[in-house]
């Protein structure tokens, strides 16, 4: 009997980038927009927790998520090409799209004495976080094309949009939708804060504050 030619499974090295390199991936004028969101509000984002009880819950779990998401969707990305599925958009529309998916965030995040977490008043609902990204987004003059939008809109899924007639989610909503998932409830806990994690190459990548 022929034995099998191919393994079932590979190990394989995979690198693990920081965030200011996974948005130099980025194409411009939206990198450098990107590159500034981040330099104005890097002492906010790692201050922050990733949500208000369910995943990255730590201080400094907001960037950790968003590195996490960009880096796990960069290597996917790359798989989709290495099998021949061609994609209708780019690698640098997903990491756009997953640096901004949660950007209400560290605005919207507040911890009481007793480190019980809540949203602000006004940032409670699931239109509130998107009129204040879209907002934001628009205060720093970043340019999304509708297809990127969709992807914004519907990076957390359909929801009370779905409809059994049309498809709503674009391929890179989806894409993306996966990869963020696979962060919040695939890996809640990890990257856990330095020290802390056993994964390899998923060290911090923070700057002193």
């Amino acid at each position: 009997m022929e034995t099998e030619k191919q393994p079932r499974y590979a190990h394989f090295w995979l690198d693990y980038l920081s965030i200011e390199a996974l948005i130099d991936l980025i194409d411009d004028p939206n990198g450098s927009i990107c590159r500034k969101i981040l330099t104005d509000n890097r002492r906010l984002f790692e201050r922050v927790q990733g949500s208000t009880h369910n995943h990255q819950v730590w201080i400094g779990g907001y960037i950790d998520h968003v590195t996490d998401c960009m880096n796990h969707a960069r290597h996917a990305y790359a798989l989709e090409l290495a099998i021949g599925r061609p994609m209708p958009f780019s690698l640098s529309d997903v990491l756009l799209i997953l640096f901004l998916h949660d950007l209400e965030i560290p605005w919207r995040i507040v911890v009481d004495e007793h480190g019980n977490a809540s949203n602000r008043p006004g940032l409670a609902t699931k239109d509130e976080f998107q009129v204040f990204r879209e907002d934001k987004i628009a205060d720093y003059g970043l340019e999304l094309t509708d297809y990127q939008m969709n992807a914004l809109t519907y990076v957390e899924g359909e929801q009370k949009d779905y409809s059994s007639t049309h498809r709503v989610m674009n391929e890179l909503a989806a894409f993306c939708h996966c990869e963020d998932t696979k962060s919040a409830c695939g890996t809640p806990n990890h990257p856990k804060p330095a020290g802390e994690d056993e994964w390899i190459g998923a060290g911090r990548f923070r700057s002193a504050f």
